[in-house]
């Protein structure tokens, strides 16, 4: 029988194959900001790993801590500090594959016993393991939403 975990690594995997598929190979609309302060194309993608990277490392601090803080951080911020408007698709999409396969591991692993145990996150207060599993997982499909609409965006070349 499949536990919780396998399926959770199973959609963690399949994230950066989602985004690869979403992704266009046209530059000018990749790196398009559809308007002042929003993200592009590139940028959402960035930011996705990011995210995968955040709340991997408060998963495996939940794990090893008794109820640890669980800091926030400034995503517009990170997009911008990691220079994502200016990065190679091809090895953000490798990066995106990387950490999604180190959080999908980190996850496989976990025992049930373990879903319960709780972090205190800064903004959102007390989250459990399977909480800081499922934030990420239920991001996906707007974040692609959001990168289809920067895509779309575009004006045509």
């Amino acid at each position: 029988m499949e536990t919780e975990q396998a399926r959770w690594a199973a959609q963690l995997r399949e994230v950066p194959r989602t985004f690869r598929s979403a992704l266009t190979t046209n530059e000018r609309t990749l790196r398009h900001r559809p308007a002042p302060g929003e993200w592009s194309a590139i940028e959402v993608l960035g930011h996705m790993i990011d995210k995968m990277s955040h709340w991997s490392l408060r998963v495996e601090c939940i794990w090893q801590e008794e109820r640890p803080a669980l800091p926030g951080y400034d995503q517009d911020a990170e997009v911008r500090d990691h220079g994502y408007q200016q990065a190679d698709p091809a090895m953000l999409l490798n990066a995106l594959e990387q950490q999604c396969e180190r959080f999908a591991t980190l996850v496989a692993e976990l025992p049930a016993s373990a879903l319960a145990r709780e972090g205190v996150h800064e903004e959102y207060g007390p989250m459990t393991l399977r909480d800081c599993i499922l934030a990420p997982l239920s991001s996906v499909r707007p974040h692609l939403e959001q990168l289809r609409t920067a895509q779309e965006a575009a004006p045509a070349s």
